[in-house]
């Protein structure tokens, strides 16, 4: 809930940086920032166009959409959450109200479009974020090793040098049991003991 809410604006939710988040903190793919010289995209909810159709209009450059291509599928996976992480089916279109201390059980709102949360992902496509995760899981080796050299990070205060990313990788490639949390835990643990003895 913590990280569907600080990947908003607070009101509205964002597939840019949902997606930038979990490229950088799960896949472990960092991105650049944006050109200075490219406007931020704000939804709009209550036009014609879908929220995929504003984005695909927004990459329609090519410095855009070389970032965009990787990102935003993983945003959209995360958009039948609401800013608040509340479950949706469509998105919910503000409408204006004469006071704010005015209660109403039902929100001021009206109902608006169905939540497309479908996307592709190397050539593998899902329909929401059960179908997200198990693309995922399609490289969890890949996703393991993120896990475990930003644990070491933590855990030992430095970054990892290439031969203890390298024994990290090789640690996840001998048997997929390695896997597992606990046994990535200790064996990062242990690694970085071993550092701290040197």
């Amino acid at each position: 809930g913590s990280v569907l809410k600080v990947t908003t604006d607070g009101f509205e939710t964002s597939p840019i940086l949902r997606g930038a988040w979990i490229s950088k903190n799960i896949v472990g793919t960092p991105l650049s920032p944006p050109p200075e010289s490219v406007p931020a995209l704000e939804p709009e909810h209550g036009e014609a166009k879908t929220l995929k159709e504003q984005i695909d209009q927004h990459k329609s450059n090519k410095t855009c959409y070389a970032c965009h291509k990787s990102i935003d599928p993983y945003g959209f996976s995360l958009e039948n959450f609401d800013a608040t992480g509340g479950w949706r089916g469509n998105y919910q279109i503000k409408q204006a109200h004469r006071s704010t201390f005015t209660y109403r059980p039902q929100g001021y709102f009206k109902v608006g479009a169905r939540v497309d949360a479908s996307g592709e992902i190397d050539g593998r496509e899902f329909q929401d974020i059960h179908g997200l995760k198990k693309v995922l899981l399609a490289d969890e080796r890949k996703i393991a090793y993120h896990f475990a050299k930003t644990f070491f990070e933590y855990t030992n205060g430095d970054k990892a040098t290439l031969a203890q990313r390298l024994h990290l990788w090789d640690f996840l490639g001998k048997d997929p049991a390695n896997r597992r949390m606990r046994d990535l835990i200790t064996e990062v643990l242990v690694l970085a003991l071993n550092e701290a003895k040197k």
